[in-house]
């Protein structure tokens, strides 16, 4: 049996972490007040209030993640969240692994998982939508043809959804697949096992080093 070795790296940035964390509470808060607006109406002044606070919170966290896009690390940009063809495996064993729940082995990756990278590219574009719509729907409802507040509720839907499925797919990294995608937002290191046997002959302390850019090309 080959005998691995797990290495903690530092991949995600304390900006990235804040933004992501920013952006996660945020729309959660403003998926959860912006279903008590329409379905409660003995709750919707209060929870209007707290929708527009979470607004607040939402842009801020936006504009340090366009920013990391443009300035960032080269796998906070935006060319990291555009799959590569090389990803294209990664991604079709990486659904499998969903399918199978967590059954067959979860492909290893460096930074994003290269499955959901056009998920996340298009999540913050629909942010970005929902961010524009809310400020502009209350005094102009109709805009080139679109009634805002439908298409406002409709998106958030799709956040929604999308919020579901990326808990429970980072759940299932962690519990099945063992990728510590969870606490490597948390803390920004994530976990790569090593494959000593495929290192014989090499100096023990060459064993310890491991560079990015090998972790990166896995």
């Amino acid at each position: 049996m080959s005998e691995k070795e797990y290495k903690r790296v530092l991949v995600w940035s304390g900006w990235l972490r804040l933004s992501h964390w920013t952006i996660g509470l945020a729309t959660l808060v403003l998926l959860l007040t912006g279903w008590l607006v329409a379905e409660s109406p003995s709750l919707a002044e209060s929870s209007l209030d707290l929708h527009y606070l979470a607004a607040g919170m939402l842009v801020p966290g936006l504009i340090v993640r366009v920013a990391l896009m443009l300035v960032g690390q080269e796998h906070e940009r935006l060319t990291s969240l555009i799959p590569a063809s090389s990803e294209f495996k990664a991604g079709t064993e990486t659904l499998r692994f969903y399918i199978s729940l967590g059954k067959t082995p979860l492909p290893r990756w460096y930074a994003q998982n290269p499955l959901w990278k056009p998920l996340y590219l298009l999540s913050y574009l629909v942010l970005l939508v929902q961010v524009a719509s809310g400020a502009v729907m209350q005094h102009q409802p109709v805009v080139s043809g679109f009634y805002l507040p439908s298409v406002h509720a409709l998106l958030a839907q799709a956040l929604f959804w999308f919020s579901v499925l990326h808990i429970a797919g980072v759940s299932l990294h962690d519990g099945r697949g063992k990728l510590s995608d969870i606490s490597a937002m948390l803390s920004g290191f994530r976990l790569f096992s090593i494959d000593r046997d495929r290192l014989q002959g090499v100096e023990e302390e060459s064993v310890q080093l491991v560079s990015l850019d090998k972790l990166k090309r896995r």
